[in-house]
């Protein structure tokens, strides 16, 4: 009787233990499909489910005619993939002339780059051959058909961002949205489906610039000349359409080519710049100065030699004893200068140069623009304010005194230039017409009879100012032999439709460094071409 109570127990153990280890299994299998279900089917497509993103094209640059100034290219290349093996390698190394040279022992390992920039022919012969394992890949390659004539201005994009320039400043714009795909694969990671969309690629916008091509052709050109001839480092040109409101060319030198994937990055001078200008300036006081009816620009003034002011000497080249305003302007004179710019006083003189603005950002969306520096002060001694209206003490950029020189041609208005097409000019009256008028006759006599007579247009009447400034060194202030050339002029200056053309060059060599002898010649090139180019004819 006992031992038959023993077995009924070893039996309803084992029962209770089988019944028991059922009910895990159900828990398990119920946890399995409520808890860990979304876990696991993510894990599975994880595997199966495979996405890829898709570049978009990146926007064009034009200039103003629709000239590309950069442009995406589409190229393909061939890619072998996990599987491919050596008989079919072959047979492409055959039809494509592959130059590379690979190690194979069996089949690829792993997505390898056969060929770059496959041509149309080669992608027939490839898609002939129906071969599975390998891939087609479209790429997008940046190209600059101006090259080094307006790489300082346009930048580049490399290494899958925008690099320098309107490149980078436009960024955004040209970019586009990325998209992105997803495909199915077996266990073996073999693609088995086509690409479904899951987001839309969108192209990159155009922009538009002002730019004209054939007139940044001719201001690199004719900088470059310039600067080999004179044996100068550096140099920079503007070219403005007054009546527009319009940027028409800003050339850099030295520059670089944007296709050179080895390139030699060089700024753009003309708007990353800012340094003293010297004599171009004094026009800027001399309009200010009628403006507010300080002086008489046809009434003639006692000029001396020199002057003293807080023991330094200023002093002109030569003694002219009498000259009106006009004249101090033609033959850049440094005492008859000094004496506007003390008649003026040193708070209207400033804030008429914020006025024409000096010190404050330019018009245009550039990275690392410069805008120079007024240090203004409670007090200044008479040499210094002297030397504020010939164009020292102060920084500006060579795209801020362009525009202000364009508010001469524009009777006294000054505009925000612009440099995309599609933006607005703004503008704001800050001297009058007639102040105006009398800074542009004081202008022509620089031409005429002054110090910018190889700045002379033929056809054309030219107005301008002469600038020529000694450089500092860090630590050791003005020397001796570096100058800067400058020269800045309108054209066709008695026509409503005239250009304002700003000219540098950096380092020339001693034997002609004045901005009359090699910024104004450099002026008279672009200016003739240009106006040539763009049909302007003299207003009667």
């Amino acid at each position: 009787m006992k031992k038959s109570n023993f077995i009924n127990w070893r039996l309803f153990f084992i029962c209770f233990c089988f019944v028991g280890a059922i009910f895990l299994v159900i828990y398990k299998i119920l946890s399995v499909q409520i808890e860990d279900s979304l876990f696991l089917q993510n894990e599975g497509k994880k595997r199966y489910i495979k996405y890829r993103d898709n570049n978009p094209v990146r926007g064009a640059i034009y200039d103003r005619n629709k000239f590309p100034l950069a442009v995406s290219i589409v190229n393909y290349d061939l890619y072998a993939l996990n599987g491919l093996n050596i008989d079919n390698y072959l047979r492409l190394k055959d039809i494509l002339n592959l130059e590379i040279e690979l190690q194979i022992n069996g089949p690829f390992k792993k997505k390898t780059l056969l060929k770059r920039s496959l041509t149309s022919e080669q992608q027939k012969a490839i898609k002939s051959l129906r071969i599975d394992d390998i891939e087609v890949e479209e790429r997008h390659s940046r190209h600059y058909p101006m090259g080094e004539q307006v790489a300082p201005l346009v930048g580049f994009y490399g290494k899958d961002k925008a690099q320098e320039g309107i490149e980078k400043s436009y960024d955004s714009i040209l970019s586009g949205v990325s998209g992105k795909e997803k495909f199915y694969t077996n266990a073996k990671q073999e693609i088995i489906s086509k690409p479904i969309e899951v987001n839309k690629t969108i192209k990159g916008k155009d922009i538009y610039l002002t730019i004209d091509s054939t007139i940044q052709f001719y201001s690199y050109k004719y900088l470059v000349e310039t600067i080999i001839k004179n044996k100068a480092k550096a140099g920079t040109v503007l070219v403005f359409d007054n009546y527009h409101g319009e940027v028409l060319a800003v050339a850099s030198y030295p520059s670089y080519n944007p296709n050179n994937p080895n390139r030699s990055v060089q700024k753009n001078r003309a708007l990353v710049d800012a340094y003293e200008l010297g004599s171009v300036l004094k026009p800027i006081v001399f309009s200010v100065a009628v403006d507010k009816g300080i002086i008489n620009p046809d009434m003639t003034i006692e000029i001396p030699r020199r002057i003293q002011l807080n023991n330094k000497i200023i002093s002109d080249t030569k003694n002219y004893g009498q000259l009106t305003p006009k004249e101090i302007i033609a033959y850049s004179s440094q005492v008859g200068a000094s004496q506007i710019a003390l008649k003026l006083g040193y708070d209207s003189l400033i804030e008429n140069f914020y006025k024409f603005g000096f010190s404050k950002p330019i018009s245009i969306n550039f990275p690392s623009a410069a805008f120079g520096l007024i240090n203004r002060k409670e007090r200044v001694s008479d040499r210094e304010l002297a030397s504020l209206g010939y164009g020292y003490g102060f920084t500006i950029s060579p795209f801020q005194i362009a525009s202000a020189y364009s508010t001469f041609a524009n009777k006294g208005i000054r505009k925000d230039f612009k440099l995309l097409l599609n933006d607005e000019v703004t503008s704001q009256r800050i001297i009058t017409e007639n102040a105006a008028q009398h800074t542009l006759d004081a202008l022509k006599q620089v031409v005429k009879i002054g110090t910018g007579k190889k700045a002379e247009v033929s056809g054309f009447s030219t107005g301008g100012k002469t600038g020529t400034v000694h450089k500092t060194v860090s630590g050791s202030g003005y020397a001796d032999d570096l100058y800067r050339a400058s020269f800045v002029g309108i054209t066709p200056i008695s026509s409503e439709k005239s250009l304002t053309i700003f000219v540098s060059i950096e380092d020339p060599g001693l034997n002609a460094y004045s901005g009359g002898m090699i910024a104004a010649p450099l002026f008279a090139e672009i200016a003739e071409s240009s106006l040539n180019y763009l049909g302007y004819i003299e207003d009667e």
